[in-house]
């Protein structure tokens, strides 16, 4: 019995090592965002953010329009949907700070942090909060906001 102890361990120390090899980092490849109207959000992530339409689709039904949305090396699927349902419907009679579980916002790191704020204040796009310092990169930040609400997080470099 002893020794039946001793080999189940050794399989089972044997069989964890061997899943122990490692595999390259993912990378970041695209982020996908539900709007309300395609076309409002294709023209502030141009306007606002530099990025162009790559890819375009409708479905036949019209229930679902989908757009390719490209800045550098970030890709943005922007997604509408008939049915889909606002967070503020969503949150109706909820406490003020209440979130929903699943996308919150997404980061962007920036050169030339200032002159980014200074054109989106010009610009009057939907800044929430202010201009802090992440204490753990040392790194100012800004959060704004898309026409959806969907919150993008600039970092200087």
């Amino acid at each position: 019995m002893k020794n039946l102890i001793i080999i189940s361990f050794l399989l089972i120390a044997l069989h964890g090592f061997g899943q122990d090899k490692s595999l390259p980092q993912p990378e970041a490849y695209f982020s996908a965002i539900i709007v309300n109207d395609i076309d409002t959000s294709i023209n502030w992530y141009k306007q606002h953010l530099d990025f162009n339409v790559i890819h375009r689709f409708q479905s036949e039904d019209n229930e679902f329009r989908q757009a390719s949305i490209v800045c550098g090396n970030i890709l943005i699927e922007l997604i509408e949907i008939k049915s889909s349902v606002t967070a503020d419907e969503l949150l109706k009679n909820k406490p003020k700070r209440t979130m929903i579980d699943g996308f919150f916002k997404i980061g962007f790191l920036v050169d030339e942090f200032d002159a980014w704020v200074n054109r989106l204040r010009e610009a009057e796009v939907e800044i929430h909060g202010r201009v802090v310092t992440d204490k753990n990169l040392g790194k100012r930040m800004l959060i704004i906001k898309d026409p959806d609400g969907n919150r993008m997080q600039l970092f200087e470099k």
